[in-house]
């Protein structure tokens, strides 16, 4: 059997796994017996976790992972084949760029999906289900997906960033620094006391209270208050699902839980009570789809083909398909544009020779050396009667009629009559005479002139 790796690219994690190939013992046999009675293929994998959390892209961690395992065999056979589960298009032009840039070719791209689905086909799981609904809760948000078992279509997908292993997170520091009163040192800082959050809620899975002591300070929860934190946003995914399962155009029969966020024991519970359908929770629900990749991944057949197309590529490109590809899109691309040209050329060479473009006298010259001589069949057709050809005399230019062309004039107006100048006063009567007084002269007040207003012009 060929040696072959799977992996899958969380936003705070990669999760890699490589099927057990080792010859099963006596007491191994009997268990695989056991599993084939109940439908299972008894599947063992190694797997392992690289922590991507603190990293700008998982995708180039996973790269440099994959790179690593194929270097550093450590007494393991050589991997042939590698399967890399995706989850959007977008990712899947950042882990194609980021495989490129560790020159990586040899590998598969699936979505995860369909890698979920061939896990749980071979794991035995599925049982007698006919169309299955996928709740993948991971660390940066909810997929939900709806799947036809017997052609392995998608009928419905949607995808939230409303919940997420991220924010329960965030409720959990939240809540523990609530709780103390105070803040997180400054020289460590929120992000390491976020961390040991999340430490924590993993251990809440299968533990009834936790307690971390750290330098940042002690985090302290228990099962009930965690559930308490996060039961209305799980409700809120439940409501989601059952909206998503009553829009699929096949009846569902049974919802499978993958994820990291699936180990939480009370979304088995909410989930349940929300749809009324099966619930199953795979055994380590975070890792299926890097095993689906693994039982998907098959050796490159042109590898030098892949290489070729891998360093070309500078981003992501725009003509990514969703769907796994076994050649890359830019040969495709490139030989259809190049047989576009050719078919354009040829085209315009015969609509040239139709219109008769060139010296008509061609027919007896020497064909060319990379050109095919032609037989000429004699024409039975008779030759068109002569005529005579009266040129058309040259019509003169038809001048137009100036059009009439209206001035405006401004319009005139008048200035209004200036007003009539105010008649002098007349001089005041002298003063009166009163005997036995001396004549004395009063001084003469000159009153100033009325004002006179004018009427402004337009």
């Amino acid at each position: 059997m060929t040696e072959v790796l799977g992996v899958s690219v969380g936003s705070s994690a990669v999760r890699m796994a490589r099927p057990d190939l080792r010859p099963y013992s006596a007491g191994r046999q009997t268990g695989r017996q056991t599993g084939r009675q109940t439908g299972r293929q008894g599947l063992d994998f190694y797997s392992d976790t690289v922590d991507a959390y603190w990293q700008d892209r998982a995708e180039d961690v996973a790269a440099e992972s994959i790179g690593v395992v194929l270097s550093q065999r450590n007494g393991c056979p050589e991997v042939e084949a590698t399967g890399v589960a995706y989850r959007d298009q977008q990712q899947f032009g950042e882990i194609q760029q980021a495989m490129a840039n560790q020159r990586l070719y040899n590998y598969r791209l699936v979505p995860e999906a369909r890698a979920a689905l061939a896990y749980l086909e071979a794991s035995g799981e599925l049982a007698n289900f006919g169309t299955i609904g996928l709740y993948d809760l991971g660390s940066s948000g909810l997929t939900i997906s709806v799947i036809d078992r017997a052609s392995g279509e998608v009928l419905l997908a949607e995808r939230t960033t409303d919940i997420s292993g991220d924010d329960f997170d965030r409720l959990i520091c939240d809540n523990q620094l609530s709780r103390r009163g105070a803040e997180p040192p400054p020289a460590l800082g929120i992000a390491e006391f976020t961390s040991r959050c999340r430490i924590a809620k993993e251990q809440l899975s299968a533990n009834g209270a936790v307690c971390l002591p750290g330098d940042s300070g002690v985090i302290l929860i228990s099962r009930e208050a965690f559930e308490a934190l996060v039961t209305v946003p799980i409700e809120y995914s439940a409501r989601l699902l059952r909206d998503v399962l009553t829009r699929s155009p096949q009846y569902v029969d049974a919802v499978f839980l993958i994820g990291g966020g699936a180990r939480i024991p009370l979304v088995e519970t909410i989930i349940r009570s929300w749809t009324g359908l099966p619930v199953v929770t795979p055994r380590d629900p975070e890792s299926v789809a890097a095993k689906g990749a693994a039982l998907l991944a098959t050796p490159v057949e042109d590898l030098a083909t892949e290489a070729a197309s891998s360093l070309a590529l500078t981003g992501a490109p725009e003509w990514l398909s969703p769907e796994p590809v076994d050649r890359p899109a830019t040969s495709t691309r490139k030989v259809r544009g190049a047989a576009l040209v050719a078919g354009g050329l040829a085209v315009i060479a015969a609509l040239g020779l139709t219109l008769g473009y060139g010296n008509s006298d061609n027919s007896t010259s020497a064909p060319a050396d990379n050109v095919e001589p032609t037989t000429t069949l004699p024409s039975t057709t008779r030759p068109a009667p002569s005529t005579t050809t009266v040129p058309r005399p040259t019509p003169q230019p038809v001048i137009p009629a100036p059009e009439t062309v209206e001035t405006y004039e401004a319009p005139q107006y008048e200035d209004p009559t200036p007003a009539p100048a105010p008649a002098p006063e007349p001089a005041p009567e002298p003063p009166p005479l009163i005997p036995g007084l001396p004549d004395l002269k009063l001084p003469q007040f000159q009153l100033p002139p009325p004002p006179v207003f004018e009427l402004p012009r337009f």
